[in-house]
């Protein structure tokens, strides 16, 4: 696996291990969040029993009331009219009642109607037509009361004793009917309606629950209950607003929460991100640092075994070519010309194999102060009969800096920068120097035309990597090599479709 794989390997594990935290933190809210709206429910559940039981038994001890206080009332109505029965029998045996004596005596003592059967006799009623003895039967009881409800009365049908005689009273029981209802069940059921929290509250019949379970479901819910109190049941609605809003309080905080998490893991996931890229970054670079050096380990010991097993042969050729040249008065001209090609390449020779130490040997710079800009300008002025020969118009502008570095290499620098950009112009063109301060850091900017060289641009400063003949590509190596001993870096690009930048940018160390 390639260095670059391995990179990219590691940026997917970083996403992978965000998007795994990422999402347990959200499946942690979700799961909390879930946990709240149960325990909401079971509460509000437990609220809705609570209360269902207490009404429960309050309707229930209200119905027993009501019923104990329905025959109470009857008691005291029924002794009440016998009373009054046994009196007007009195009176009857006295002096037999007519119709408008009974019509008197009812109306002066608030009575509905009076009836008296004598034996043997028509019976005696006022108002007329207002009771029917067949309907009523007190063979086997001394007197009977009867309720009669869409009439609004009560009637004692009463039994004299020792005699055959019936005598029937009949009371008003408006008064006593709407005490009974302010008393009874429904008005209780009305009053606990109107209660904070419950909706509706009715009693029903058990056998009609039971037989129409379409129209009263048994089911149980949040919002109903269903208590069977006897012969009726008692359907309790409890209202759910307490509960909604509860709920919709905990999506809002939910939505909110979530919100704030998912802003959180992305700027968690981001600062992550950036921290560990960065992190792979430093891998990167210091794999590259470690292949180069490595790199340049080889090359030295490869430097140094071709200066001793090539130098001294160079050496002794070279002094045999000059001695031939030195006697070659008697040679042909063809002969001359082939002695002097061959003690260039001889030289050719030579060049490589010191520029190839140079590149190999570890620089150690020796940092003093140096006036970087009129080091430039002393190895431009160097140069400029070459470009002016070239017919290469020369162009600079150099910003005083004066900084901390090894004075030397920096001229090799320098040096290499505009040997590069005279070689690459043999037929005339241009050549920018500039120099200035920005950020820090001193900026040598060298530009000049070129040939298309945008696809191997990125192979420029590689070692032996060269667009030019009979060079050894080791000339923006060096220069990189320089650079980056003094903290600095070079880049290279194309500005334009016919120009050429080299760009070097050093720190600096101190300001003087």
């Amino acid at each position: 696996m390639s260095p670059r794989d391995i990179k990219e390997q590691g940026r997917f594990v970083l996403w992978q291990a965000n998007l795994i935290v990422f999402a347990v933190l959200v499946a942690m809210v979700l799961g909390y969040f879930s946990w709240q709206m149960a325990q909401t429910r079971h509460a509000f559940e437990e609220h809705v029993n609570e209360h269902a039981q207490l009404v429960a038994e309050i309707v229930a001890t209200n119905v027993k009331a009501a019923s104990r206080s329905q025959e109470v009332v009857e008691q005291i109505v029924s002794d009440f009219l016998v009373n009054i029965a046994r009196f007007i029998a009195y009176l009857d045996e006295v002096e037999p009642f007519n119709a408008r004596e009974l019509a008197a005596y009812a109306q002066e003592n608030g009575l509905e109607g009076i009836w008296i059967k004598r034996t043997g006799e028509e019976a005696v009623m006022s108002p007329p037509v207002w009771f029917e003895q067949p309907l009523f039967d007190v063979s086997h009881q001394k007197h009977l009361l009867i309720h009669r409800e869409q009439r609004h009365e009560y009637i004692l049908l009463w039994k004299v004793p020792d005699s055959a005689r019936l005598i029937a009273v009949g009371l008003p029981a408006r008064s006593l009917e709407q005490l009974q209802e302010q008393m009874g069940v429904k008005q209780l059921l009305a009053a606990l309606s109107r209660l904070a929290g419950i909706d509706s509250l009715r009693l029903e019949p058990t056998a009609k629950i039971t037989r129409q379970n379409e129209l009263y479901s048994l089911r149980s819910s949040a919002t109903q209950r269903q208590i069977i109190l006897g012969q009726q049941t008692l359907l309790l609605e409890v209202e759910s607003t307490s509960l909604n809003e509860r709920i919709s309080v905990l999506w809002r905080e939910f939505f909110i929460f979530s919100g704030f998490l998912f802003a959180a893991g992305l700027l968690l996931s981001w600062q992550l991100y950036r921290y560990q890229n960065r992190h792979v970054e430093d891998l990167w670079q210091l794999h590259q640092q470690l292949a180069v050096q490595r790199e340049d380990a080889s090359l030295g010991r490869a430097a140094a075994t071709i200066s001793h097993e090539i130098r001294n042969p160079l050496n002794a050729i070279s002094m045999g070519l000059q001695r031939l040249q030195m006697e070659s008065s008697g040679l042909e001209g063809e002969h001359e010309e082939l002695l002097v090609a061959m003690s260039d390449a001889v030289k050719r020779t030579n060049e490589i194999v010191h520029g190839l130490q140079r590149y190999a040997l570890p620089l150690k710079p020796e940092m003093k102060s140096v006036a970087f800009h009129e080091l430039i300008e002393r190895i431009v002025n160097l140069y400029r009969p070459q470009f002016d020969a070239h017919h290469i118009r020369v162009n600079s502008q150099l910003q005083p800096i004066e900084f901390e570095a090894d004075g030397g290499l920096l001229g090799q620098l320098v040096e290499n920068l505009l040997k590069n950009a005279l070689e690459a112009q043999p037929r005339g063109g241009f050549v920018s120097v500039s120099l200035l301060i920005e950020q820090g850091q001193a900026k040598l900017s060298i530009e000049n035309r070129t040939h298309d060289v945008s696809d191997d641009i990125n192979n420029l400063l590689e070692p032996y990597f060269t667009t030019k003949d009979r060079q050894t590509g080791l000339g923006l190596t060096l220069v990189r090599k320089i650079a980056v001993a003094h903290g600095g870096q070079i880049t290279l690009s194309i500005v334009e479709n016919d120009c050429f930048r080299a760009l070097v940018q050093l720190p600096l160390k101190r300001n003087v």
